[in-house]
């Protein structure tokens, strides 16, 4: 089992210290002990500490290898530490000079970036200055094959196809997803969990007819288990577990010549 929990928020534009401020209050409910047996997992959405795009990205990209490396990844590990659980932020990288659409993971008590993904399809307003990434990166919460992707990824069924190749059991998605085009957000997001056998853990940004909430947890059948009310700023919290996963993909085997 994992309990997810999905922050779906209102990013202010280049003002780090608001946003801060506001995962601290919307998480400050959350807390996982040591002798908790279920893990948790803290989902934000894509660029949450800058909005989507700063205005000056080459300004706001930050090193997310270490706590004491950047003021997000300090604030991830910080939360990691007072919740008990994994968390999955978001922001702006550099590498070779390059910049990255890159999501960082800290776990409780490791100073240590633990895992990354960065983004490998770039939208359209970020290919002049963003470069891709390169690969699936799969990482482990408990017994929890797990592989992060970000916002436009979506859009494009072999990245997903990739990461349950690699052993996924669960996809995450953290985005800035338009409300213009929610409808192919949900859609898209049930087609993915369809079509792989997983669970699709969805944060989405809100507060704005640009950023259209609806954040969801999907699971490998394609129902929505648990889903925000449209626009509002909330957590969106459930359980997923890995017997029915593994009981269905046995029963209905479409992967069985893929995996």
């Amino acid at each position: 089992m994992l309990d997810i929990y999905l922050v779906q928020m209102d990013v202010a534009p280049n003002d780090k210290a608001k946003n801060f401020a506001k995962v601290r209050e919307l998480t400050a409910k959350i807390r996982k002990n040591a002798s908790d047996p279920v893990p948790g997992l803290i989902v934000l959405p894509e660029m949450f500490a800058t909005g989507y795009l700063p205005l000056h990205p080459e300004s706001a990209a930050e090193d997310f290898s270490t706590k004491d490396s950047g003021e997000t990844a300090k604030l991830l590990y910080e939360l990691a530490n007072q919740t008990g659980c994994t968390v999955m932020g978001a922001g702006i990288a550099k590498s070779n000079g390059t910049l990255l659409n890159h999501s960082s993971v800290y776990v409780p008590e490791c100073a240590q970036e633990f895992a990354h993904y960065d983004k490998r399809r770039p939208f359209f307003m970020e290919q002049a200055k963003f470069s891709a990434g390169e690969k699936v990166n799969l990482f482990k919460i408990a017994n929890w094959n797990t592989a992060a992707t970000i916002c436009f990824d979506l859009r494009f069924p072999e990245l997903y196809r990739d990461a349950v190749k690699a052993g996924a059991r669960l996809i995450t998605v953290q985005a800035a997803w338009p409300l213009a085009r929610i409808a192919h957000w949900k859609t898209l997001l049930q087609a993915r969990a369809i079509e792989n056998q997983v669970y699709m853990a969805a944060v989405n940004c809100t507060g704005s007819e640009l950023n259209g909430g609806n954040s969801m947890i999907v699971n490998p059948k394609g129902e929505i288990i648990a889903s925000a009310n449209g626009q509002e700023e909330c957590i969106v919290y459930g359980r997923i577990e890995s017997t029915p996963q593994e009981e269905y993909r046995i029963k209905f085997p479409v992967l069985k010549d893929l995996l």
